[in-house]
């Protein structure tokens, strides 16, 4: 239990990027003492590191972390994955689609029970090696720019399958639809958005008002979109409009 605490307090100093004494108290529910012990257990192994008014993740681990991960962290993505990761319930199949704001979300996933997962992401699979779910890996011709499966191959093996919940980012956002970069990706998104009951849409607020080549979807197809800055008025009557539930990750 003590070893499960400690890895808990790590990801969430690691998501807030700095954090209290009372916040761990009062968010994991143990006393001050139980904290103090915890925190300079994880100080002595190098993983938090005192700052004023607080601790952080040590400026050592995380670049140890960087470089065992394909992921390049990123908090405002991070707070995202962190929020989205919440809608998973137990026993769900879910679809973890290309993009690395969908990326960071597997490491929040370690405690769910009985889920499996799909992906034709390597950076997705990568993260998700050493976790205890169940993992369907599709295959296909690599996109080694996207780390991606894709082709024709790929989307027949995802014709064949059923998700519960389908986590999708993309390169920009307008009100006339949701597009990508690359022709080969949006059609896999395409392909993963149809087998899936519901569609959960993560960026950031650099996405929006962007406009890439290929559409693969449009806002109405959408059940929830989660982002981490407030979205506009025009954008907020316009979710409203078609039943989008906006949320923002703080």
């Amino acid at each position: 239990m003590k070893l499960k605490r400690l890895n808990s307090i790590v990801e969430y100093v690691k998501s807030y990027e700095m954090c209290t004494y009372e916040e761990l108290c009062q968010h994991f529910d143990i006393s001050m003492s139980t904290i103090r012990r915890d925190v300079d257990v994880l100080i002595d192994n190098g993983r938090i590191e005192k700052i004023h008014g607080g601790i952080c993740i040590s400026k050592n681990y995380a670049e140890e972390m960087n470089n065992n991960s394909l992921i390049k962290y990123d908090n405002s993505k991070d707070k995202i994955a962190r929020l989205a990761s919440t809608m998973i319930e137990d026993n769900d199949i879910i679809v973890l689609a290309s993009g690395s704001t969908v990326a960071h979300m597997v490491k929040y996933l370690k405690d769910k029970k009985n889920i499996t997962l799909i992906t034709n992401n390597l950076v997705v699979l990568n993260e998700a090696m050493n976790c205890g779910f169940n993992v369907v890996n599709i295959g296909g011709n690599l996109d080694r720019k996207a780390m991606s499966f894709v082709g024709t191959q790929t989307i027949k093996q995802l014709e064949g399958l059923n998700a519960n919940k389908c986590f999708i980012s993309c390169n920009g956002l307008t009100l006339n639809g949701i597009s990508n970069v690359v022709d080969l990706e949006a059609d896999i998104k395409k392909a993963e958005m149809k087998i899936s009951s519901k569609i959960i849409l993560l960026i950031d607020h650099s996405k929006f008002d962007v406009m890439s080549l290929y559409n693969f979807a449009s806002i109405d197809e959408l059940d929830y979109l989660i982002t981490d800055k407030k979205v506009s008025k025009e954008y907020e009557k316009a979710f409203s409009e078609v039943d989008v539930e906006v949320l923002v990750a703080n």
